[in-house]
This record gives structure tokens, sequence and C-alpha cells, in this order.
């Protein structure tokens, strides 16, 4: 799965969002584009994206920012990947339905279908306590 840089960007803002949620402090568009090395004037377009499909709410003021609109553990990742690219199946370029066309495709469905399984399975969370584990190092 090969995501778009618009997508990335959005991931990688509701995870930082998604570490800061239990202090209840909306985050400044700012941090959030120097920590993550997003230009910042791409990072407002997709954080008026989110949202409008209400997975952030934002705050006026100079203490204001951007937080998630519900719980890290109630966004998962497929969430957040429909707001910047639409749900996406694999399909074909082939002009003619043939029984080889056929196949491909019904192959490139159930990989795109346990792909999006997968999506769905993982939330904010799940992937933000994945940032946190270290992982062990092996060297040879």
């Amino acid at each position: 799965m090969k995501l778009s840089a618009k997508t990335e960007y959005a991931c990688l803002a509701m995870l930082q969002m998604a570490q800061q949620y239990s202090n209840g402090e909306p985050l400044q568009i700012r941090r959030i584009a120097e920590e993550q090395g997003i230009p910042s004037r791409f990072l407002v377009q997709i954080l008026l994206q989110l949202k409008g499909a209400s997975l952030v709410a934002s705050t006026r003021g100079a203490a204001g920012g951007y937080r998630l609109a519900r719980p890290p553990k109630d966004i998962s990742v497929a969430e957040v990947v429909d707001v910047m690219e639409g749900d996406v199946r694999p399909g074909t370029n082939a002009g003619k339905r043939t029984p080889l066309v056929a196949a491909l495709l019904g192959l490139c469905r159930e990989i795109g279908d346990a792909q999006r399984d997968r999506l769905e399975d993982t939330s904010l969370a799940d992937l933000a306590e994945r940032a946190t584990r270290r992982e062990p190092m092996w060297y040879i």
C-alpha cells in the first residue's frame, strides 16, 4: 500500500494529537509542522479536511490549535485514509473482460479487502502505542 504525501501527513498529525490527547490541550499547527516535517501551509488544508470530517476539533486564539474530536482508541486509521483519499479499492486497466482479467481483479479485490480490514482494525491509539515501543536491536 502506498500512501500519498497528503494522507501520510494527515496520519502523522493525527498520531501526534493522539499522543497528546490525555492532556486535553490543543496542538498548534506550527508545532505539528515542525515536529513532523510537514509544510505548514499544506497542514492547514489537511486539518481543515479532517475538521470537516469531524475527526478533529479546533480552538481559536493564542492558546488554540487542533485536537482529536474523539478518543484515539475510537478513530481508525481507515477513517483518516478515507477522508484524504476515499475508500480506494484496486481495479484493473484491462478493457476486455476475460477469465484472466476476472481472476486478476478477484485477487486485487481480496488484497484490497485484507488491507481495508487491517486499517479498520488499527486505531490511532494502537499506532501511537506501537511508536512508543522499543523494538530489540539485533547486531551481527
